[in-house]
Order: structure tokens, then sequence, then C-alpha cells
């Protein structure tokens, strides 16, 4: 069982994490550490723990995981404050951790607020708050606490009316090495979530996404390997939850419910300007040039686009994110048509598009990740309806094919993107 109590000490709210010793301007000359991130780690082993997301070494939920997530979301429906079922209510989505997560989620909350692909019912507020690392917040009556409750008090919501939570932690000034402090970090999420089930009770959706690159960091705030270690917290937390431990069941057919159904929200650790499979680096300049640590401007613009992505294509987001009440209207912006056939596929994918005469273009199949799987082609419109055919090949594999699942097929264009959601069976 993972453990319910710390012996940590309880901390005042500060605006960023201290440090613990004087912060100094970042280190651009860590542009690598070497390690390799977990989506692309595999079965490959770091000091002996395999990678990958899940515990199968796999980047993609077990589908044993995934379909009760999904049934979770297609349940998803607006509340009222006093969390009761009102279809002029909302469906709050709230972010839970310390100064990176503020930084990045409040540039997500205004790019979510201006999608036109966001249910208007869903509304998105800020709750982390900087200073208040997994060590701090792992108690009930840990100030923190009280503070989600009175953000959502001021944005016209309640502790009632959450429904969806996203998550990054990690704690402050590390120590103990690997996998000492990551089993720390373990249960000091675990505790959280415990915590995030008794504090906002009708919270379903928990997502959670580690550490960016801190290969920058000039402090022992919580430089490498702690940064890249965190993800291996995460992983072994949900894997917990997939494994059927108690403390964190999410499922009232199996006993008191614990926990949120848990899942990674997108993973964005990346070695520095080493490029990972999908493509994601981090310069020195997405950072504050006093620590290395914190997200700069264009760093906490990087993470909210990750965030506005997955909220808008996971198949455990989309049923509760995306605007239903007008059908495609992805696919209606200007003259741009974008359609599939067949859908679902068992092979060969016809992808017909039309782009205004003179405007470029970029096609590509997309895993639900983001990542990319395909690219179909680019060029300039012509106004005219054309066909291009994905033969199911994976970029990723070289010439090898997907996996049977969920996909997006992407349609880019001056900045727009529209995109159709389609289904590879198995041959």
């Amino acid at each position: 069982m993972l453990a319910r109590t710390s012996t940590l000490a309880l901390a005042l709210c500060v605006v960023t994490w201290s440090a613990g010793s004087d912060v100094q301007a970042s280190n651009c000359a860590g542009t690598s550490t070497g390690m390799i991130p977990l989506i692309d780690l595999g079965a490959g082993l770091y000091h002996g723990f395999p990678g990958g997301l899940y515990c199968t070494d796999s980047n993609v939920r077990p589908p044993a995981h995934d379909a009760p997530g999904i049934a979770i979301a297609n349940a998803i429906a607006p509340l009222d404050t006093l969390g009761n079922p009102a279809p002029a209510g909302r469906i709050v989505l709230i972010s839970i951790g310390m100064s990176n997560a503020t930084m990045e989620f409040s540039a997500f909350v205004p790019k979510a607020n201006a999608d036109p692909m966001k249910n208007p019912r869903v509304k998105v507020i800020d709750c982390a708050v900087g200073g208040q690392s997994a060590d701090r917040i792992d108690t009930p009556s840990a100030a923190y606490w009280d503070s989600v409750a009175t953000r959502l008090r001021g944005h016209g919501s309640s502790p009632l009316q959450a429904q969806v939570v996203w998550i990054k932690e990690a704690d402050a000034n590390p120590r103990g090495g690997f996998p000492a402090a990551t089993d720390t970090l373990l249960r000091n999420l675990a505790t959280v979530v415990r915590i995030i089930e008794d504090k906002l009770p009708n919270v379903r959706l928990a997502y959670l996404t580690s550490r960016i690159y801190a290969g920058y960091a000039t402090s022992t705030l919580n430089p490498e390997p702690y940064a890249y270690e965190s993800g291996f917290a995460v992983k072994w937390l949900i894997g917990a939850q997939i494994a059927g431990e108690d403390s964190l069941n999410w499922n009232p057919d199996r006993g008191p419910v614990e926990a949120p159904w848990l899942s990674w929200g997108p993973y964005l650790w990346a070695d520095g300007l080493t490029a990972r499979s999908d493509g994601l680096t981090w310069d020195c300049s997405e950072f504050v040039t006093t620590d290395g640590t914190h997200p700069s401007t264009t760093g906490r613009a990087k993470v909210a686009d990750s965030l506005l992505t997955f909220f808008r294509r996971d198949a455990t987001t989309e049923p509760w994110y995306a605007n239903h009440t007008n059908a495609a209207p992805e696919a209606r912006s200007g003259a741009i048509r974008l359609s599939v056939a067949p859908n679902p596929t068992r092979g060969a994918l016809a992808v017909s598009y039309a782009v205004p005469v003179g405007e470029r273009w970029k096609l590509e199949i997309v895993d639900l990740a983001g990542r990319r799987v395909a690219e179909l082609g680019q060029g300039v419109g012509t106004g005219a309806a054309q066909t291009l055919r994905w033969n199911a090949s994976d970029a990723r594999v070289g010439k090898g094919s997907a996996p049977a699942g969920m996909y997006w097929v992407r349609l880019v264009n001056n900045g727009r993107e529209i995109a159709k959601r389609m289904a590879l069976l198995a041959p």
C-alpha cells in the first residue's frame, strides 16, 4: 500500500519554490544530459528500470485502463456549484501544482478560452500556486487546499464543481538519489491524488505531467537528474492504480473510491537540444535567465500548446472538452475541407482535402498524444479537391506499420489546423 501520511514539515505559500541555495543565472552550456526520454527509452533500462510511460514499457494506455477512462469521459456533464447535474452548469478543469504548473497553466487558460473547438460549458481555472511542491501539500490540512477552494469560488465555481484535474508536481530540493528520491515523490503524489478525492469529490479524471528539462538549472531546487526521474514517479503511480492498488482505487464497484482515474497528460521532458523522436527540444531561452528551472514566456507557451493539443485529442478528454454542438466545426473554417474514408480502416485510407488557392498546407497523421506518425504531403492550395492516401505506415519505426488504435488526420493551413479522428483496425 502506498503510504497515506507524510512526516514532512508544512511550508507557507511563497511565490516560487525556495531554492535552498543562492540562485545563479541559467547554465546555457547544459544542452544535454545524455538521458533518454521515457517515450524513447521503451524496454531500454535506466538504472535497471525500463522506460515507456506505462508499466508495459509502452507509451500507449493499456486497453483495460483506457476503456473505463473513455466511459468516464463520456459520462461527464455540466454541474452546478453544489455538484448537481445542470445543463447550464460547468465542466470545470483545474490545475494542481507548484510554480512551474501555475506558470504553464496560466498560459494555457487564455488559449483554451479562445479555442473554437472547446465545449462552451468547459471552464478552465488555474489552481496551482508557487511554492506548493508535492512535499508541502501532502497533508489535508495544508494551506494550499484552502487556496484551491478560494480560487474556485473566486471564479464563480466551487470545490464540488471541479471534475477534471491536471497535476504537475515535484519535491523541492530532492536528495537521496535514484530510486529513493523517486519513491518519495511517488508517495507524495499518491497522497495528493487521495486528497483531491477528499477535497474535490466530483473529480473523475486526473492527468499528470512530469517535469520538463532542468539541465540549464543552477540551483538545488529540482535539477537533473531529478527532473527526468520525476517521470518514473508518475509512471509508477499510474501503474500502481492499473495494477489494482487499493489505496488508489477509482472504481466504486471494487470498493471505496480513494482517487480519481489517473493517466498521463503530455509528457514533455526532452534532453535539452537533443531532439527526441517527435522532435521536441528545450532551448536555454525557454527558461528564465535567473535560475534555468522555471519556463520563460516561450517555454510556458510551448507547454500550453501541448496541453491544448492533448485536451483536444485524447480519447478520454475529447468527449467532454470538444464542442459537439457544431458537427466538425474545424472542417468548416473558410474554404478548407477535409474528409477521410473508409473510417474505420484496416489499411489504406483516402484523405480528401481542399485548400484555398495560393495558401500553403501540410497534411499529416498524428497519434492521440500529438506525435507525428506520417507526413502525407505539403504544398500550395489549388482550391480544388485533392486526395492523398495513407497505407498505415509509421515513420517512427522506419517502414513498419502503425499499431491499431485511434489517430488524427491533421491539415495545417496558414497557422490554422483542422483534424478528423479515425480508427485503424488490426489487419
